[in-house]
């Protein structure tokens, strides 16, 4: 991997994208990228994906942005139905891996693609709203409000994210618990009225 490596990852991305489109058939696809500076948003990502793959008619991809090079994925994200990032806060912000490929969704069709975010953070954990705001810039959905963890994930922590996992996937098969915020609700912050999705 030390000798041309941008020729594998054109190579891989060759092999992958028709993969993608050929194999998931009638299923959602659901892509989580993260990056992760000591393994706690890595640890995330997996719980995550493993609480959307409970849920039947969707196929989860998970990739490590630590390599940097983020035009491969491209392809991929726009041929997928939904997208979660994670990434650590490091002095107050997303880190530039994330920026990177959110920059590049600017030039494909991502609108009304399901859009979330989490990570881990040790001070104040702004990166997963950061997110937030520039999915929803992008014009996807992100109908979930993103996981945050104070450093190492305990396993009510890891719980918390399998079940946005499990959650995410229901939003993207149409299964979700619709929910219905009032200003004053949103204001506060708390209290989100359940109906019934129809």
């Amino acid at each position: 991997l030390r000798d041309a490596p941008r020729n594998y990852i054109q190579r891989y991305r060759q092999l992958a994208s028709p993969q993608l489109a050929n194999e998931a058939g009638a299923e959602k696809t659901l892509l989580i990228f993260y990056i992760s500076s000591y393994g706690n948003t890595a640890r995330m990502a997996q719980s995550l994906r493993d609480g959307a793959e409970a849920i039947e008619g969707v196929r989860v991809s998970l990739y490590d942005l630590q390599g940097g090079e983020v035009t491969p994925f491209v392809d991929l994200i726009e041929a997928a139905d939904g997208l979660a990032l994670g990434t650590p806060t490091i002095n107050g912000d997303a880190v530039k891996p994330v920026w990177d490929l959110l920059s590049s969704l600017a030039v494909v069709n991502v609108k009304d693609k399901l859009g979330a975010a989490f990570g881990s953070y040790g001070w104040s954990g702004e990166a997963v709203a950061m997110v937030e705001d520039r999915l929803r810039g992008l014009k996807l959905r992100v109908p979930l409000a993103g996981v945050k963890v104070k450093l190492i994930p305990t396993e009510d922590e890891l719980g918390r994210c399998r079940a946005f996992g499990r959650d995410l996937a229901l939003h993207l098969t149409g299964r979700a618990t619709r929910r219905i915020v009032s200003m004053e609700e949103l204001n506060k912050g708390v209290h989100f009225k359940e109906q019934a999705h129809a």
